[in-house]
């Protein structure tokens, strides 16, 4: 069984060419497919026809920062465009598998913001977040 290591804070999120970091402790960025990989038609006699979808590689980026850091600044002032803004970019998870290093990076491409965040007040701490979708048109993982 191989040794995998991931240190704290090895993880990065690059979006047209500015990092946000500005992640609440212990909270995670989700990448999840919207669509299935293929398409299956089943025909007659136990055949089947099973065909790659050309809007498989379809992803939608959950990603929450704390309010009004940085992070939150630069992705509020792109979503207040006037016209929807196209984002491409990269999410990267350093690692070390048996001693030695490793990424893990997704290609991220012809994204947008999909719906408002919306607004959560917290009385207790202070790490309010601010949670962000964007979906994009295709994702690809490299390891």
């Amino acid at each position: 069984m191989p040794s995998i290591v991931f240190n704290a804070d090895a993880t990065s999120l690059i979006l047209n060419g500015n990092a946000i970091a500005d992640f609440i402790e212990g909270d995670i960025l989700e990448l999840a497919p919207v669509n299935p990989l293929t398409s299956h038609v089943n025909g007659a006699n136990g055949s089947v026809n099973i065909n790659k979808r050309s809007d498989a590689g379809v992803h939608d980026l959950t990603v929450r920062v704390i309010k009004y850091s940085d992070s939150d600044v630069y992705l509020n002032s792109q979503l207040n465009q006037e016209t929807p803004v196209l984002f491409n970019g990269s999410c990267k998870e350093n690692y070390i598998k048996d001693g030695n290093d490793g990424v893990e990076s997704w290609l991220l491409e012809n994204g947008s913001f999909t719906t408002r965040p919306g607004s959560v007040k917290n009385n207790t701490d202070g790490n309010s977040n601010v949670e962000y979708v964007l979906r994009f048109r295709n994702c690809v993982r490299n390891i």
